[in-house]
């Protein structure tokens, strides 16, 4: 059992529940062996005026063990209960989760004066998840998402300053302001899609990518529970049982599939045990540190015995999107109540001081410095301009080979690279370094051609061999050996004389 020890005049007892209320933790954690010396009789009220921490001392790093936080299906063993915590990571996870929920602030405060137009899908409550899943995820680990993507495109390498952009529709946006808020990408990040659903089959191909690469990558495929009943799912868990490909399937349980609460759309709504014949795990997705376990437990399962079903309960305190207003469907009381008693950064908070990572002003200016800093970035990409007319089609094509690009009224649009208008249009290059490059089916005919040309000149180099060894030697060879051997030689190289023609007879005289 972990408790506190305290040291009165009368001797040591043990306090562990008294000591789990003061320290202001909820049942889903407590303390790990927090030992507190104290020689005074006064101890009960030096604790009551909260200045325990300062007795303490700051510590670097704490244990505590995590509860009511999981459950298993068709798995031997969870995820690990005991988990260490270093102050690093606490205000590393607490700042990011402070970062998510006031940016996402900001873009609902755009939305309504009407500076972000179009759909825009709020990750408020939610941040728990994706704070939790970065932290143990790898850089050759891929991520793709639903249409929810704000903080995962945040936490997976696009600046801040770049999304904002994205979402007023500005040049300076990660997809040039033309992608918006479903549409951002990033390396090992495949979106924002825009599709319900329709990014599980493509996480397992991406799973299936790692797998052919072997480059020791997990594929992480989020849906949401209103995509969890849809067939291509299904689909999915199957390929990539079959396949055994390293796949973390998690789906973000926020009770609500738009409007539709999930016992009224699901018949069973126990998405971890939705694989049937893959391992599922159910988390508290407001506990960023079960969040944090329950990754590395998934990452090593998938890596070593294929696909793996996560469900991250949590809930969103906005409406499915900026057009919904939340409370048609649900109460008022309902979500103050979520806020009070499952918020995934005030439950964080409290761990934190009750571990003696940080301070309360500590954490307070932490908050204060976060909140001028994203501020200031979201404020200065709203004084940025949109793209001009004329970038609307760039980048059509990779390779455009057909000229002009097809407009409304025809094929009128001239085919323009973002390159050229970023930087300008490269210089010509000259006829004699231009490369006759097949594109379509030429490319094929071509390659044909190549093994064609290759195989006749192995024939004819095969052949040339053959040749050589059927010829006789050369002059330089010896002669053959013999009894005449010499005798051969030189007459071979003597000359021969010319023969002389034999003497004619003369007539006979006549006689007298």
């Amino acid at each position: 059992m972990c408790a506190a020890i305290v040291h009165s005049a009368k001797g040591s007892f043990w306090c562990p529940g008294v000591w789990k209320s003061r320290l202001g933790l909820g049942p889903m954690m407590k303390p790990s062996c927090v030992r507190v010396l104290m020689r005074c009789s006064g101890a009960r009220s030096i604790l009551e005026r909260n200045i325990l921490c300062r007795i303490i001392g700051r510590h670097k790093c704490s244990c505590l063990t995590l509860e009511n936080t999981f459950k298993c299906y068709d798995l031997e063993n969870g995820p690990t209960m005991d988990v260490e915590l270093s102050r690093d990571d606490a205000l590393a996870m607490y700042t990011q989760m402070l970062e998510v929920r006031r940016f996402e602030t900001l873009a609902g405060n755009y939305y309504k004066e009407r500076k972000i137009r179009g759909f825009c899908h709020l990750y408020n409550g939610q941040e728990a998840v994706a704070v939790g899943m970065k932290q143990r995820l790898r850089s050759c680990d891929s991520v793709i998402t639903a249409y929810r993507c704000h903080a995962w495109t945040y936490l997976m390498g696009v600046s801040m300053h770049e999304i904002m952009a994205e979402l007023l529709g500005v040049r300076s946006g990660c997809s040039r302001g033309k992608g918006g808020s479903m549409h951002m990408y990033s390396d090992r990040f495949y979106g924002g899609n825009g599709i319900v659903g329709a990014q599980v089959p493509l996480g397992a191909g991406i799973a299936l990518a790692h797998r052919y690469r072997k480059d020791n990558g997990v594929a992480v495929v989020l849906y949401g529970d209103g995509a969890a009943n849809q067939g291509q799912v299904f689909e999915s868990y199957n390929m990539a049982k079959l396949w055994c490909l390293p796949c973390i399937f998690v789906c973000e349980n926020n009770h609500y599939g738009m409007g539709t609460h999930v016992r009224r759309a699901s018949a069973m709504s126990e998405f971890y045990m939705r694989g049937q014949y893959i391992p599922g795990l159910w988390v508290d997705g407001n506990q960023v540190l079960a969040v944090r376990s329950a990754t590395q437990f998934a990452v090593d399962h998938a890596l070593n015995h294929g696909p793996i079903v996560l469900e991250m309960s949590t809930y969103r305190y906005v409406g499915h999107s900026m057009s919904d207003p939340g409370t048609s469907y649900r109460s008022r009381d309902e979500v103050q109540a979520a806020r009070e008693k499952r918020d995934p950064i005030t439950s964080f908070r409290s761990q934190i001081i009750a571990l003696c990572l940080a301070d309360e002003e500590e954490l307070k200016a932490l908050e204060d410095k976060t909140k001028k800093q994203v501020d200031n970035i979201c404020k200065k990409a709203s004084t940025d301009k949109e793209v001009e007319l004329h970038e609307l089609h760039t980048d059509i094509y990779s390779k455009n080979v057909d000229g002009k690009i097809r407009n409304v009224s025809g094929f009128n649009l001239e085919h323009i690279k973002l390159a050229e208008v970023c930087f300008g249009k490269p210089r010509r290059t000259p006829a004699c370094e231009i490369n006759d490059v097949p594109v379509g089916a030429a490319i094929d005919v071509a390659k044909a051609k190549e093994r064609k040309a290759e195989q006749e000149a192995k024939k004819a180099k095969e052949d040339a061999k053959g040749k050589g060894k059927g010829e006789p030697k050369g002059a330089d060879s010896k002669p053959p050996k013999g009894e005449d051997g010499d005798k051969k030689t030189s007459s071979a190289t003597e000359t021969p004389a010319a023969k002389t023609p034999p003497p004619t007879k003369e007539p006979p005289a006549p006689k007298k």
